[in-house]
């Protein structure tokens, strides 16, 4: 029986290789990314973490490999995939309110030539309800917290509607309010069926937020459900050593 491309991962990578300056980043990566799982991407410093996900979404040149999202390339199916970056990359300078960044999101949904309106403003506010933000829709996002922005970011990914959400590091620097709503969150869409993959560096929690796991050091050094792939042996061939966080021996 032949699988048509709603049926694809909702994300695979075949072969993906970085380069910086003919420097590889990362190489030859195998992976796929599958609805209704919460995958985390995890790897010392200077793994590659990042470059994959930005990779993925055309934001960083592939020197090789094939990237498909749903079975299609992201051109394609751009509406369909969301995309939370690190907190610390945003100029949270820009003269906006948490209101307008929440409708942001919608405006894949819209198209170019149309305006946000009255339904769209009703759903960002839902979206910064359900993070405990909508007191905050009228004020600058650069007033807030980085705990209280990393919600509003949540909050403009949940108007996206979109079935597969990349995350780069969610929960580096948030406050204990923030990361559990991310948690929430993560489990709430992976039960509608979506795909989540979410660059992680805390190893003590990848058990408790994620179902899958993908071990990173350049190379892909294992990928799998966190039960039979994060191992203490696994877990010194990523980071050429013994790391303490409790996972088991196999």
């Amino acid at each position: 029986m032949t699988t048509g491309p709603d049926q694809a991962p909702a994300l695979r990578l075949d072969g993906l290789t970085v380069a910086y300056d003919a420097a590889p980043v990362v190489w030859d990566i195998q992976v796929e990314v599958h609805a209704g799982r919460v995958t985390g991407v995890v790897g010392p410093n200077g793994a590659g973490k990042t470059t994959i996900l930005q990779a993925a979404l055309g934001l960083q040149p592939a020197l090789a490999g094939r990237v498909q999202f749903f079975g299609r390339p992201i051109s394609e199916v751009r509406d369909r995939v969301g995309f939370v970056p690190q907190r610390r990359s945003v100029d949270w300078d820009f003269p906006t309110t948490v209101l307008d960044v929440v409708m942001m999101g919608t405006y894949g949904r819209l198209g170019w030539f149309r305006r946000p309106g009255p339904k769209q403003r009703a759903e960002a506010m839902e979206a910064l309800d359900f993070v405990e933000m909508a007191d905050f829709a009228g004020r600058q996002i650069s007033a807030l917290s980085g705990g209280q922005q990393q919600r509003v970011f949540l909050a403009r990914a949940f108007v996206q509607r979109c079935d597969l959400l990349l995350m780069d590091e969610p929960f580096a620097g948030v406050d204990a309010k923030t990361e559990r709503t991310i948690v929430r969150l993560l489990r709430q869409w992976a039960s509608e069926g979506k795909a989540l993959l979410v660059v992680h560096h805390d190893l003590a929690t990848v058990p408790e937020y994620f179902d899958d796991v993908l071990l990173l050091n350049r190379r892909l050094i294992a990928a799998g459900s966190v039960t039979s792939t994060f191992t203490a042996e696994n877990l010194e061939r990523a980071y050429g050593g013994a790391v303490r966080t409790g996972a088991p021996r196999g």
